[in-house]
């Protein structure tokens, strides 16, 4: 089986929810969602099991265990070495337990561990791999129901289609599947997960380099202007990190300026802001850092439009600014590292 043809997690887990349902309408074990832990169960036969969970971002992580999977320290090291650490998180319960398989889903694609899905784990998602399985599954169980109304129920499970198949008391139990299924359709990444994440978008930010100069001037006009009115003839150095000035937070100082009064950082903070806001392109985007200098004589500007430069020594930006930025930015000019970002808002 190819994991691709599975399609996108909300895809997936809409299938399997449909056949935890049709389990619990016949009232037979094997296929639920739990509100113990937020999972979609698939067991099989001699104790297999496969796992399910959503979490934002359009990501999952499918996970497994058969009697003729190998789970030894070398699959487990590869798993480690090849899954992202939110696959790899005590959250998702699998770490604490023997596995064979890892699957995870994230930026339109699934990955494996092994790379190819092991015929007991394929013979155990054929009944939610695509939805012609499912209603041909549904059509040997309910022969007398027509194609029709089973594919309808498929795209709209509703007690009203299922108690033409299974009666009231098997629909009300399908249904209450259902629900569990919508309630848990996405997990937030845990605090585990999340830092963990954060911290490889942030070193690779320090790691990569500027797409391109934007081609803004080191000195711009508004900044000598508040040179001469504020600057003062002494030697100062100011620097910023401006994500999160769209949320109406303030800009993040670095914490190791000098040579400036309050009066002083109040008055250029509004200058950097407007000249943010200035050059700032719809394609290319806006300079996520900013540091001015000066040598009391002159003063200069420099810009991070990419990058988290060495010169900002201050906390980091968050992943939803971050992401909320590089949106508002043309495919063309978004760097490596946003393609960690998950696809939607924290």
């Amino acid at each position: 089986m190819d994991l691709g043809t599975l399609g996108p997690p909300a895809t997936l887990w809409r299938r399997w929810t449909l056949l935890a349902a049709d389990h619990a309408a016949r009232g037979e074990p094997g296929a639920e969602v739990r509100r113990s832990d937020g999972c979609a169960h698939l067991d099989g036969p001699d104790g297999a099991w496969l796992r399910m969970r959503r979490l934002v971002g359009d990501r999952a992580v499918l996970w497994g265990h058969h009697p003729g999977l190998v789970s030894d320290a070398r699959f487990t090291d590869e798993m480690r070495d090849s899954a992202p650490d939110w696959a790899w998180d005590p959250d998702t319960a699998h770490a604490q337990r023997q596995i064979g398989f890892l699957a995870w889903h994230a930026h339109g694609q699934w990955w494996s561990v092994p790379n190819a899905v092991p015929a007991p784990v394929g013979t155990m998602l054929a009944p939610v791999s695509s939805d012609e399985a499912l209603v041909e599954r549904w059509g040997g169980l309910w022969p007398t129901a027509d194609s029709r109304s089973l594919r309808a129920l498929l795209q709209e499970p509703d007690r009203t289609g299922f108690e033409r198949l299974v009666g009231a008391p098997g629909a009300g139990r399908a249904v209450r599947q259902v629900e569990l299924g919508a309630s848990w359709s996405d997990h937030r990444l845990s605090g585990t997960a999340t830092a963990n994440l954060r911290a490889q978008v942030h070193a690779q930010m320090r790691v990569s380099l500027e797409l391109t100069d934007r081609g803004h001037p080191p000195r711009p006009p508004l900044l000598r202007q508040w040179a001469r009115v504020h600057g003062r003839g002494t030697p100062l150095r100011h620097t910023v990190c401006a994500l999160g000035t769209g949320r109406g937070h303030g800009l993040a100082a670095a914490g190791d300026d000098n040579g400036l009064t309050e009066a002083q950082l109040r008055t250029l903070d509004n200058v950097l802001v407007e000249l943010r806001m200035a050059e700032t392109d719809s394609h290319s985007g806006a300079w996520l850092f900013a540091q001015v200098t000066g040598d009391g004589r002159t003063v200069r500007m420099e810009r991070a439009y990419d990058t988290w430069p060495a010169w900002y020594d201050g906390p980091g930006p968050a992943m939803a600014d971050l992401h909320s930025e590089m949106t508002e930015r043309s495919p063309a000019w978004r760097p490596r590292w946003s393609g960690l970002l998950p696809t939607d808002r924290f």
